[in-house]
């Protein structure tokens, strides 16, 4: 859980908990005609039987993809792409470097080094909210550490600002924001996380934790 900053910077309770999300999966299609001549054989020239493989390898594939409906989240690299290097390199979804899990305009989670995505219903596993994140909600989910998705990450929250609460101004640059990463700092030191930066203009907080485990 991200502490909670000081009323008079303008900001509430930050959390950096964790739960789970759910990608969307790809679709691979395939077209096929029988011409009069070789009913076993389709427009693009592969015999049935072919057609039939390619089409339980794409089936296979989809399977295996971790799956997100929701459109306001992605994950990089993208469904598609993961779908792309799975057919090309079998085994490619059990070991995805730095895989990122993030919502627009809220926040985003770097999982750091290697992470088997696979069949990973993203989100029930991972809910970004207004300058919180949760991921594994249901404490008795969460696997050991170093299992799933309870791994070292690096935390992105946006909408983190600096703000004088009775005049609603908002700090960019100055003294204030110097004592204002201070705060978050001790914020991050008092949730086991390691502060990374605090870019005031772009109003974002980065911090690097090493497991989700009671946060």
């Amino acid at each position: 859980m991200i502490p909670d900053t000081p009323a008079e910077n303008g900001l509430d309770k930050e959390q950096v908990q964790s739960n789970r999300m759910e990608p969307t999966s790809s679709r691979i299609n395939e077209n096929h005609s029988l011409q009069k001549k070789d009913k076993y054989m389709t427009v693009g020239g592969h015999r049935a039987g072919e057609a039939a493989i390619m089409n339980e390898q794409g089936a296979d594939i989809e399977a295996l993809l971790p799956e997100l409906r929701r459109s306001d989240y992605y994950t990089e690299p993208p469904i598609q792409k993961l779908a792309a290097k799975e057919g090309a390199h079998p085994g490619f979804c059990s070991h995805v470097k730095d895989f990122v899990v993030g919502r627009h305009g809220y926040s985003s989670i770097k999982f750091l080094g290697e992470t088997d995505v696979r069949q990973l219903y993203l989100e029930s596993l991972i809910q970004f909210n207004n300058r919180a994140v949760i991921v594994y909600m249901d404490e008795t989910k969460k696997p050991l550490v170093g299992q799933g998705l309870n791994r070292p990450a690096e935390v992105t929250l946006l909408n983190i600002k600096c703000f004088d609460k009775k005049t609603g101004t908002q700090y960019t640059e100055g003294a204030e924001i110097e004592k204002y990463k201070e705060m978050l700092r001790r914020k991050a030191m008092e949730q086991g996380a390691e502060f990374l930066s605090f870019d005031p203009t772009k109003a974002e907080w980065k911090i690097r934790v090493s497991h989700f485990n009671g946060l």
